[in-house]
């Protein structure tokens, strides 16, 4: 630490083009060589990456959390090392890190993410969040779900939301009229799961997802195409989502949130 900034020396385990780039979070953009905004919440930091890792900020720590910097990868790194097809993905994403952020953003995001893609899902994200957010020094936070409950479906059509305007509206309400999205950090990931299944446009990927990147639930697998692909690599099958993600958490156990985003980096990149 060093006044408001967080200097991280060891590179081995934390890259950020590979955390920001791993399908976790859409609130970010290259601002430069190797530099990049991130926004969560109202906050925000600049990360530059060189030799050392340096990320400046207001609130150190706040992004000290969001980071996961007490955490050990390294250690996590080795835990898996000897697991089905974690050699070669660790090789490909060794620096990511997965990320502390917001239940109510990530449930915002995650939805929007569904058959989506990623320019799309972060220009529907920032004009939410230009419409509903507070405004910020050159930035728009992200808006309280009692914002985002004022509007109706029609609003968010009207940002290219599609077909998940109404789910936008509908579990932005539940959230406001009193959903408890800190029950989850309580439950088992598949009690969880089932929970955050029941608002509107939450199916068991997407909360999979949200259990991951905000409730840091390790005992997940969100399966995506990218993972159906590692599945058909591993097993010589396909599989429904549900197979696919009950096997991987059985090969992968308390670590599969992890392993997660290892393969999923590491298959796309490698394709």
């Amino acid at each position: 630490m060093d006044t408001n900034d967080i200097i991280v020396k060891n590179r081995e385990d934390f890259d950020i083009r590979q955390t920001l780039d791993c399908g976790q979070i859409f609130r970010y953009s290259l601002v430069g060589e190797n530099v990049y905004e991130v926004l969560s919440l109202d906050k925000r930091c600049v990360v530059e990456q060189g030799e050392s890792v340096v990320i400046k900020s207001d609130d150190p720590a706040y992004w000290h959390r969001f980071f996961d910097l007490d955490n050990d990868y390294g250690a996590i790194k080795r835990a898996l090392a000897d697991k089905p097809m974690m050699r070669e993905s660790i090789d490909s994403g060794g620096g990511i890190r997965i990320l502390n952020q917001d239940p109510f953003e990530m449930l915002i995001s995650f939805i929007v993410s569904a058959n989506n893609h990623i320019p799309r899902i972060k220009g529907i994200l920032a004009r939410i969040c230009e419409g509903l957010g507070e405004k910020k020094d050159g930035y728009f936070a992200f808006p309280t779900a009692e914002a985002m409950a004022a509007k109706d479906a029609d609003y968010y059509a009207a940002l290219g939301a599609g077909y998940r305007a109404p789910y936008l509206s509908e579990t932005a309400r539940a959230v406001a009229d009193g959903f408890d999205l800190e029950n989850p950090r309580y439950m088992s990931g598949d009690e969880a799961n089932r929970y955050l299944c029941t608002l509107k446009g939450v199916g068991p990927k997407v909360a999979d997802c949200i259990l991951l990147f905000a409730y840091h639930k390790s005992d997940v697998f969100p399966v995506d195409t990218w993972i159906k692909k590692v599945y058909r690599d591993m097993t010589g099958k396909d599989g429904t989502g549900k197979e696919i993600r009950k096997y991987l958490v059985s090969v992968y156990g308390d670590l599969s949130g992890y392993a997660q985003q290892y393969l999923f980096f590491g298959k796309r990149e490698n394709n």
